[in-house]
């Protein structure tokens, strides 16, 4: 009689024609709320190993139950991502807390880490590479650090000084809007980027997808799965929540009379889809 799999799933050589089923039953029980047929759990199994013998197989992945889970939620198990997302991507601040542990810096990576592992940039899952061998949660954890650092080399950790450069208001052929333009600048730059450092970490993912990555609303979309209506309100309440805050900021440090806000808030909000692009280069969330 062949030896039973350890707490994590692992299958040892002493197992021969039971091991299939054994690795099987290891990961029902590790996940029960997750309904997986043995035979897809099988052909996902050969995959990671590219082929083999069924038994063989298995005794080459050191994780049985970490596949397992994997396997299930490639398939879109809702019970399989909800254990996903409480198991490892609940836990994304403890793996990146020593680079930045800032609510909105955690948020952002594991928004970002998210549509990477479960859906991929490009369409294909990056959870679809986790071969089994090592814990899945050494290999979220690598992944969040390395999303962690793609998005500080993204934001340098000190302003550069280029978002100086940067003009924020659109031109207008009116004398007085332009002396304004000129004057206040710096101020609605200021509050730009305190307005953009507030930003939730799905915002400003969306943010990112939709105007640095240059991704559809569609295909941002079938990210969240969602319609592209839904992503198209979300970036424009996203939008509309900058110049708000904006205008708050700027009311109170200028006081300025209503009429010329509102001009200055207009001018804003003309070139406000330039300025979010250009300022995500050059902003972070405040710690």
């Amino acid at each position: 009689m062949g030896e039973q799999p350890d707490e994590r799933g692992r299958v040892f050589e002493g197992s021969d024609g039971d091991a299939v089923d054994a690795a099987f039953a290891a990961g029902c029980r590790a996940w029960p709320a997750i309904s997986l047929p043995s035979a897809a759990y099988l052909e996902y199994v050969r995959a990671r190993i590219g082929g083999g013998e069924p038994a063989q197989a298995i005794r080459q992945i050191d994780n049985g139950t970490d596949l397992f889970l994997a396997c299930a939620v490639l398939r879109g198990d809702a019970a399989a991502i909800a254990a996903f997302d409480a198991a490892f991507l609940g836990r994304v601040g403890q793996f990146v807390g020593a680079l930045d542990s800032s609510p909105e810096f955690v948020s952002e990576v594991t928004q970002t880490l998210r549509i990477k592992i479960l859906v991929g940039l490009d369409g294909r899952a990056k959870l679809a590479q986790y071969s089994g061998r090592g814990t899945l949660e050494s290999w979220v954890c690598a992944a969040a650090l390395r999303t962690a650092y793609d998005l500080l080399r993204a934001r340098p950790s000190q302003p550069s000084g280029d978002d100086g450069k940067i003009d924020v208001l659109a031109a207008s052929d009116n004398v007085e809007l332009q002396v304004l333009r000129a004057r206040h600048g710096e101020q609605f730059r200021k509050a730009l980027r305190a307005a953009l450092a507030g930003l939730t970490g799905r915002d400003r993912t969306l943010l990112r997808l939709y105007f640095l990555d240059e991704l559809t609303a569609a295909r941002i979309g079938r990210m969240y799965g969602v319609h592209e209506t839904t992503v198209l309100r979300w970036i424009a309440c996203a939008r509309d929540g900058i110049v708000e805050r904006v205008r708050v900021a700027v009311r109170e440090e200028l006081r300025l009379p209503d009429q010329e806000l509102t001009e200055l808030i207009g001018l804003l909000r003309s070139r406000i889809d330039i300025t979010v692009r250009d300022l995500l280069l050059t902003t972070q969330p405040a710690p």
